[in-house]
């Protein structure tokens, strides 16, 4: 796969705010206010995720390549930030103040987002190749 057709990490921020922002008004309609409250709270979640992700991902190769090798500290970086990202998600949920469906769409919405972001690609490739 060629690298301009890869979706960059901001592409699928960004789309993930805007699909989230579109999702959060039809729940603002159709639901409760707090369900498209936590609709956008899931997104910025995954949003931050997505950031804390390329992080921790330079940073592991940047400890990598300091040390001519994989470390310790390197390999154990991803799953420490997911458990971290757990921890959160509980805390939120645990709290009581967030409409779960609303927040587990907000988190979905990310998903759509990647979805459409390699769409955007794919359909670009197909014409540079023509």
């Amino acid at each position: 796969m060629r690298m301009e057709a890869v979706p960059t990490v901001e592409a699928i921020q960004r789309t993930t705010l805007v699909v989230a922002m579109l999702v959060a008004g039809v729940l603002l309609i159709s639901a409760s206010p707090g369900s498209a409250a936590s609709c956008i709270l899931g997104a910025a979640l995954m949003v931050a995720n997505l950031f804390a992700l390329t992080l921790t991902g330079r940073a592991m190769f940047a400890i990598a390549r300091q040390a001519g090798r994989a470390t310790t500290v390197g390999l154990i970086a991803a799953p420490v930030k997911m458990l971290l990202l757990a921890a959160i998600v509980f805390v939120v949920i645990d709290s009581g103040r967030v409409n779960i469906a609303g927040f587990v769409v907000g988190t979905l919405t990310q998903f759509v987002a990647i979805f459409i972001e390699v769409g955007r690609a794919s359909i670009g490739k197909l014409f540079i190749l023509r």
